[in-house]
C-alpha cells in the first residue's frame, strides 16, 4: 500500500528498560570513569547519544573529553546491555503485537524511529519476538537529533523497498520529541500517553491524533488506512 508506520521503542512498544539505563551507567563508568544518574536531566524523548553529551556535561566533563570518548562509549553500551538483557524482563504495552500483526497484514511497511543505539534497540525487540516486525530504521547509533532520524527511516525505507515515493507516513510515540520528528518528515503523528507525557502536550507538539495506549487496534488502523 506504499505506506510507512514508524514506531518508536521505549515506553511506546515496550515499559522503559531499566537494563538500557544500567548498561548507559556502566559503560560510563568503564569508559570516562565516572559514576553518574541520568536522572540528573529529563531524558525522556532523547537520544542515546544526547543523553550521553547532556549527562556528562552535567558532571563537568568538556566537549572535547566528552567526544574524544564518545565511540568508545557507543560500543561498550550494547556490550554491556547483550549481557543484561538475558536476564532481564521486558515488559511489552498493551495491544503491540496484535496491532503490529494487523498492520503487517495490510503490507503497511513497519520501520523504528528511536534514540536507543541499534544494537541496544534490536536487543530489546528480539528478547520479546518482535524484531522481526521491522526491516529498518534510524537508531541514536546513528545521530543524535531525532528529527535525521526519521529523515533516515524514510530515506531507507525507500531504499529497502525500492520506491520512488511514499504515499502516506504516519509516525507513532509517547513524547513531544516524537511528535516534532514525525512532522520533520511530513508524517501524520500518533501519540500514545504511555510515558509521562499528556495528551495535551502531545497535542501541543503536533499529535494528529492521541490514543491512551496501542490496543485501540481498530481504530488506529482506520486512521492509518
Amino acid at each position: 500500500m506504499n505506506i510507512l508506520a514508524l514506531f518508536d521503542i521505549d515506553n511506546t512498544l515496550i515499559q522503559s528498560s531499566t537494563g538500557h539505563r544500567q548498561a548507559y551507567v556502566e559503560a560510563v563508568k568503564e569508559v570516562y570513569d565516572l559514576e553518574v544518574d541520568i536522572n540528573v536531566i529529563n531524558h525522556h524523548g532523547m537520544t542515546d547519544q544526547e543523553i550521553l553529551l547532556k549527562v556528562l556535561r552535567k558532571y563537568n566533563l568538556d566537549d572535547e573529553t566528552i567526544t574524544s570518548n564518545l565511540r568508545t562509549c557507543k560500543e561498550v553500551m550494547p556490550l554491556k546491555y547483550g549481557e543484561i538483557v538475558k536476564s532481564e524482563n521486558i515488559v511489552i504495552l498493551d495491544g503491540v503485537v496484535n496491532l503490529l500483526t494487523k498492520l503487517q497484514q495490510n503490507d503497511i511497511i513497519l520501520g523504528l524511529v528511536t534514540g536507543n543505539l541499534e544494537k541496544i534497540a534490536r536487543a530489546k525487540l528480539r528478547k520479546i519476538g518482535i524484531d522481526h516486525f521491522f526491516k529498518i530504521g534510524g537508531f541514536g547509533s546513528d545521530h543524535m537529533d531525532r528529527n535525521h532520524l526519521a529523515k533516515l527511516a524514510v530515506k531507507r525505507a525507500k531504499a529497502t523497498f525500492n520506491l520512488s515515493c511514499i504515499r502516506k507516513i504516519f509516525l507513532l510515540g509517547d513524547t513531544p520529541q516524537d511528535m516534532k520528528a514525525g512532522k520533520a518528515v511530513g508524517a501524520t503523528t500518533i501519540g500514545v500517553t504511555t510515558g509521562i507525557f499528556s495528551e495535551e502536550q502531545l497535542e501541543r507538539a503536533g499529535a494528529d491524533i492521541v490514543f491512551s495506549n496501542l490496543s485501540d487496534t481498530d481504530n488506529i488502523l482506520k486512521f492509518i488506512l
